[in-house]
């Protein structure tokens, strides 16, 4: 299952009406940092996920799994009270449920490397092919100096 914690919290602030300024104050975090967080560059260690749970009365499961984009506030809210009387998500207090919370959180910066990784691999492809034309280009004009003279 891919990851939705970085376009979580950007909606999230977004929806708040906070700056990436105002809610590294809250959370006591840079505005970089945050900014790195939403643009899934990196992962905030479990204690910046906790307070960002607590801080917008979310929990864990719902910021990394749920699509914010096509989820009402009051839809969001429903569900998070459905899943508290079943469980309590936002708990990271056991070492296995830090533990599986990082491994998720690892995962989605795999995920994003591999993404970079064919990006590049495309980039390089296209750079081989405008190379080649260019060259068949020099070439061409070579030949026709050639012929001129």
């Amino acid at each position: 299952m891919e990851s939705k914690f970085s376009a979580n919290l950007r909606i999230l602030r977004k929806r708040n009406k906070l700056t990436l300024e105002a809610l590294g104050k809250i959370l006591n975090v840079s505005k970089s940092a945050l900014s790195d967080y939403e643009n899934g560059h990196t992962f905030p260690s479990l204690d910046v996920c906790e307070a960002i749970c607590l801080h917008f009365g979310i929990n864990l499961d719902n910021l990394q799994n749920l699509d914010f984009s096509v989820i009402s506030v009051e839809e969001l809210k429903q569900s998070q009270e459905e899943k508290k009387l079943a469980t309590n998500d936002n708990d990271l207090s056991t070492p296995i449920k830090q533990l599986e919370f990082h491994n998720k959180l690892l995962h989605q910066q795999v995920e994003g490397l591999e993404v970079q990784l064919q990006l590049l691999k495309q980039l390089l492809e296209s750079k081989s092919s405008e190379i080649k034309s260019l060259q068949i280009q020099i070439l061409l004009l070579e030949e026709k100096l050639s012929t001129k003279k």
